[in-house]
C-alpha cells in the first residue's frame, strides 16, 4: 500500500503519501511497480471526462482539449515539463554537459515551447478522432474508450522499462531513484497491472491485438529515447522519462485513432 500511495503521489497531484524526501530510496524504487495502475487512474478519469463532455453536447475536438488539459492538471504537468526540458537540451547545444545544464535550468526556450505545442497537438488530434468514432456508437463504447484509457497506463509502464538497465548521468536528481535501480520486481508486477484492466473485456485474440498494436506505438518513442539519451546525454534523466511518457501517449492516441477508424 505504501508503494501504491507513493506512485500515485509521485505521478499525480493526489496527496496520498509523504513527500519524496521523507521516504527511503528503496520504497520509491518499489513504487515503480504501480506506475501502470496510476496510469489507468489517469487514463480512465481523463477519457471518462471526455466522454461525459460528449454526452453533454461537446464536440469531439473540445472533448479532446478538455482531456489533455485535465491530464496536465492531474499530473501537475510533470511529464510536459520533461518534454520542454528535453527538447531544449537536445536542441540547445552540441556539448553533453551543456545539454544537461540546459535541461536543469527552469527556463523554457524556443525549442521547448515548440516541442510542447507539437506533443499537445498530436494528443488532441488523436483523441479528437477517438471521440468522434466513439460518438457514432450506441451506448457506452467500451471498445473505443478502453483502448484510449489504456494509452496512459502503457506509457507509464514503458517509463519503467526505459529506466531499467539505463544509466543516470548526474550525481543526483528526480530520476536517480528509478534509473538503473528498477528491475524485474517492478517490471513484472507492472505488466500484470497494465493488462489487468484489459483482460476482463478480451474474449478472443482479435480483441487482444489492438492493445498490442497500441502498445507498440507507445513503446517506440521510449526505445528511440533510450538510444538518443545515452548518446547525447550519457544516460537517462527524469526529464527523459517524462518526455518518453508524453511522446508515447501522443503516438499511442494516434495509433488508437487510426486503428479504430
Amino acid at each position: 500500500m505504501r508503494s501504491l500511495c507513493l506512485a500515485l503521489s509521485f505521478l499525480t497531484l493526489l496527496p496520498v503519501a509523504p513527500r519524496r524526501g521523507e521516504c527511503p530510496p528503496a520504497a520509491i524504487t518499489g513504487s515503480a511497480a504501480f506506475f501502470p495502475l496510476a496510469g489507468w487512474l489517469v487514463g480512465l478519469s481523463a477519457v471518462g471526462l471526455g466522454w461525459l463532455a460528449m454526452v453533454l453536447g461537446s464536440s469531439p475536438f473540445a472533448a479532446a482539449v478538455m482531456v489533455v488539459a485535465f491530464e496536465a492538471w492531474l499530473t501537475r504537468g510533470l511529464h510536459l515539463d520533461g518534454v520542454a526540458d528535453l527538447v531544449d537540451g537536445f536542441g540547445g547545444s552540441f556539448d553533453r554537459e551543456r545539454r544537461l545544464a540546459i535541461m536543469k535550468d527552469s527556463a523554457t526556450g524556443a525549442f521547448g515551447v515548440a516541442g510542447l505545442i507539437f506533443v499537445i497537438l498530436l494528443k488532441i488530434a488523436g483523441l479528437a478522432l477517438v471521440f468522434e468514432i466513439a460518438g457514432q456508437q450506441t451506448g457506452i463504447p467500451w471498445g473505443i474508450l478502453l483502448p484510449a484509457a489504456f494509452v496512459p497506463a502503457a506509457a507509464r509502464w514503458f517509463m519503467v522499462m526505459l529506466a531499467w538497465g539505463s544509466r543516470y548521468p548526474r550525481a543526483e536528481g528526480t530520476g536517480s531513484f528509478f534509473v538503473g535501480a528498477v528491475g524485474w520486481g517492478q517490471i513484472l508486477p507492472g505488466g500484470v497491472l497494465l493488462m489487468a484492466g484489459v483482460l476482463p473485456v478480451i474474449g478472443h485474440l482479435n480483441d487482444f491485438l489492438p492493445f498490442m498494436i497500441i502498445s507498440l506505438g507507445v513503446f517506440l518513442p521510449s526505445l528511440w529515447l533510450r538510444f538518443r539519451a545515452h548518446k547525447l546525454l550519457g544516460g537517462v534523466t527524469g526529464d527523459v522519462l517524462g518526455a518518453a511518457c508524453e511522446f508515447g501517449e501522443a503516438a499511442g492516441f494516434i495509433v488508437a485513432a487510426c486503428l479504430l477508424s
